[in-house]
């Protein structure tokens, strides 16, 4: 069970040994029970978001063994995640530029299977400390589902991003995904994030339904982080391997990252201010 593969005491001891001399950014993972609801545009373009006043800003693509973000951003690293935790090349020379203040961290494409402990979240995070000029923001995409690698990376995290669509296989998955992870850390700092509504009254009927059961199987309630609405111009941004928030800024998703990032970088409703 995935409780017993990843224990609060192995997170301890990995936040413990990822404790060391380096400016600590502030830790954003993006998940979902299930995979295909927009996690790896998310984590993209809230990177560019969070950006746009001089943050600098890493994306790590922790979907280890499926990378998209070198794809979505249209970039061709020569280094990769695993690169960096095996002790082959240092992080500074690992990350791609985005933009000037946006980096990544590109998982891995030789399609051999591989696993992320706890351990080598704490390795990466050491390395991220560790790097200058110092980082702002780390936003972190994972692999869809209920998994150990991406559990991991979410019990390291400050906040965690749980994204769903408005589909209840969608809604069913994240809810057991956060009944996981509380069961592992009851403290977890978890945020429900609704994808591809139809608009603000559509995600709102998704939040009631997803905080109705928590309530009722968990007794817990999970911050709402907002809703990004269906839109054309995130298919057009994949196709043409290019960022929605670059290519399209003024789109109805763009504005709604925006106003997400928005809120971390002024310390509102949740997020740390910088």
């Amino acid at each position: 069970m995935l409780d017993q593969a990843v224990k609060l005491s192995e997170v301890v001891d990995a936040q413990t040994a990822a404790t060391t001399l380096g400016t600590q950014p502030h830790k954003i993972t993006v998940i979902s029970g299930k995979g295909g609801v927009g996690k790896s545009n998310i984590t993209l373009n809230l990177g560019l978001a969070l950006a746009r006043d001089g943050a600098r800003v890493l994306l790590v693509d922790g979907s280890v063994n499926l990378s998209n973000l070198d794809i979505l951003s249209g970039v061709s690293p020569c280094h990769r995640l695993f690169d960096v935790i095996d002790g082959n090349v240092k992080l500074k020379d690992a990350v791609a530029e985005i933009s000037g203040n946006v980096f990544l961290l590109a998982g891995s494409s030789d399609g051999q299977l591989k696993r992320l402990t706890s351990g080598d979240a704490a390795t990466l995070f050491r390395e991220v400390k560790l790097m200058e000029p110092a980082l702002h923001y780390l936003v972190i995409d994972t692999a869809g589902g209920i998994v150990q690698d991406s559990i991991s990376l979410a019990l390291l995290s400050d906040e965690v991003l749980v994204v769903s669509t408005p589909e209840p296989t969608a809604v069913m998955d994240a809810y057991v995904l956060v009944k996981a992870i509380k069961r592992i850390n009851s403290n977890a700092d978890l945020k429900l994030l609704i994808n591809r509504a139809r608009d603000a009254a559509d995600a709102e009927e998704v939040k009631s339904k997803f905080d109705m059961v928590c309530g009722h199987f968990l007794n817990l309630k999970i911050e709402y982080a907002g809703f990004i609405p269906w839109d054309v111009s995130v298919e057009r941004a994949v196709s043409i391997q290019r960022p929605l928030l670059r290519e399209f800024p003024g789109s109805p998703s763009s504005k709604a990252l925006t106003l997400i990032a928005d809120r971390i970088l002024s310390g509102g409703s949740f997020g740390k201010k910088k």
